[in-house]
């Protein structure tokens, strides 16, 4: 991740696949039989000789579209993994632990381990009031075909927070919310105040995500070409 978008963790995944610069190679090559073939045809009516023969012409033609037919074939399955790849991109940003207490001034007792770049950071401990917990930030999702060359949606996690499952509790219930990583900082600010002005910017926007907590499940923390989502981690749960 380049340090100047450090801030707004933009990452990058440039498309560079082996099969689609192997296929546009086997592609070049039949294209360079076929020129060498017409300048072959061309130097031997210049100079009054008969060349090679026809048959030989045929089969090298044959063999020249071979070659451009497997590799356009190719080219073809290296896009289309290309866009696989781009439109199902996830990041993950986090891991949660949340249990439900009982006879204590909070309700959920939640575990946060940030996650960077696949490595694990110091955990950290959140009391919540609410029904659920919350984990959210700020988006800035560019234009889909930047994603499809792999510069994906940048981000910034800022806030863990509790919810109520009913609007009449959020109204009169104490709630409690935690700024992470500094809250949305003065970049972010400037970018929600003037996405517009930005070329490939599609959105700026901020999203969360929010679940019940449990004693059997844990929580990976995904940041998608969307934004936010969670979903369950299998064989981590511990007393």
């Amino acid at each position: 991740m380049a340090d100047i978008f450090s801030g707004l963790n933009i990452s990058f995944n440039l498309f560079s696949g082996r099969l689609a610069i192997i296929s546009v190679i086997i592609i070049a090559v039949g294209f360079l039989i076929i020129l060498l073939l017409f300048i072959n045809c061309i130097t031997a009516r210049r100079s009054g000789g008969q060349g090679i023969g026809l048959i030989q012409k045929i089969f090298i033609l044959l063999i020249s579209l071979l070659f451009i037919t497997t590799g356009s074939a190719m080219l073809m399955a290296a896009m289309h993994l290309q866009a696989y790849k781009a439109f199902t991109h996830k990041e993950m940003v986090g891991i949660i632990d949340a249990r439900k207490t009982k006879g204590l001034d909070y309700d959920i007792f939640l575990r946060f381990t940030p996650v960077e770049k696949g490595i694990k950071a110091e955990d950290k401990i959140y009391k919540i009031k609410g029904d659920q917990w919350a984990i959210g930030g700020d988006i800035l999702k560019f234009e889909d075909w930047l994603n499809f060359i792999g510069i994906h949606t940048g981000y910034k996690t800022t806030r863990i927070h509790g919810r109520y499952l009913k609007a009449a509790d959020e109204n009169i219930k104490a709630h409690t919310a935690y700024d992470i990583n500094g809250g949305t900082d003065a970049i972010w600010l400037y970018l929600y105040e003037n996405s517009s002005s930005f070329p490939f910017v599609k959105a700026v926007y901020g999203n969360s995500v929010y679940a019940f907590p449990s004693d059997n499940d844990i929580y990976g923390v995904y940041v998608t070409t969307s934004g936010y989502s969670i979903e369950k981690m299998k064989d981590m749960k511990g007393d």
